[in-house]
C-alpha cells in the first residue's frame, strides 16, 4: 500500500470517528429527555422542539458549508464547526431556560454537527478515493450508526451517575450536568 493511499484510508477512519461521535452525541439527546422534564418541569413539546430545531439547523448548514469551503480549506471549517459543538455543549450545560436549550443544542451545536459532520467528511473521502467513492463514503457514514449505538448506552451510563442517591437532580447540580460536562 502506497502512502498517499494509507493516507487516505487514514481520512476514512478519521471521517467515520468523526460521524460516530456528532451524530452519537446528537441522537442521544433522547436518553436525557426524560431528565430534562423532571429537573426543569418543561413540557414535552419544548423540550423536544430542541431536537427538531436541531435537525433544521443541521439541513440548513449542509449547503453554507459548501459555500464556506470554497473559500477557506475545508479543514478549517470543519475545525470551526468542532468548536462550535464544543462550545454549544457547554452552554448547554448551564442551561436554566428552556431558550438557552434550544440556542446552544438546537442551534450552535447543530449547525458545528453540520459544518463538521456528514457533507464534509462525505467530501473529503470522496476526494481520496474517486473511483471507490460508494465503499468509502459508506465505510465513513457507517459511523452514524456505530457512534448512535454506541453512545446511547454510555449516555445512559452518564445519565445515571449524574444523579444524587436519591434520583434528584438538586443534589447534582442541573439536569444538563451529565450529557455535557466531562
Amino acid at each position: 500500500m502506497s502512502h498517499e493511499n494509507r493516507r487516505g484510508w487514514i481520512v476514512v477512519a478519521a471521517s467515520f470517528v468523526t460521524m460516530s461521535l456528532l451524530y452519537g452525541i446528537w441522537h442521544s439527546y433522547s436518553v436525557f429527555f426524560v431528565a430534562f422534564l423532571r429537573g426543569f418541569g418543561w413540557s414535552r413539546a419544548l423540550i423536544a422542539g430542541t431536537f427538531s430545531i436541531c435537525a433544521l439547523v443541521h439541513a440548513a448548514v449542509g449547503p453554507l458549508f459548501g459555500v464556506l469551503e470554497a473559500r477557506f480549506d475545508s479543514r478549517r471549517v470543519m475545525l470551526m464547526g468542532a468548536c462550535m459543538v464544543v462550545g454549544g455543549l457547554f452552554l448547554a450545560a448551564e442551561t436554566t431556560e428552556w431558550w438557552h436549550l434550544y440556542l446552544a443544542f438546537g442551534v450552535i451545536t447543530a449547525a458545528g454537527i453540520g459544518l463538521s459532520g456528514y457533507v464534509p467528511c462525505v467530501i473529503l473521502v470522496r476526494e481520496w478515493f474517486p473511483t471507490r467513492t460508494g465503499t468509502v463514503v459508506g465505510i465513513a457514514a457507517a459511523g452514524i450508526g456505530v457512534g448512535i449505538a454506541m453512545l446511547f448506552p454510555l449516555s445512559q451510563f452518564m445519565r445515571h451517575c449524574g444523579h444524587g442517591a436519591s434520583g434528584d437532580w438538586s443534589e447534582s447540580s442541573s439536569p444538563t450536568t451529565a450529557p455535557f460536562r466531562f
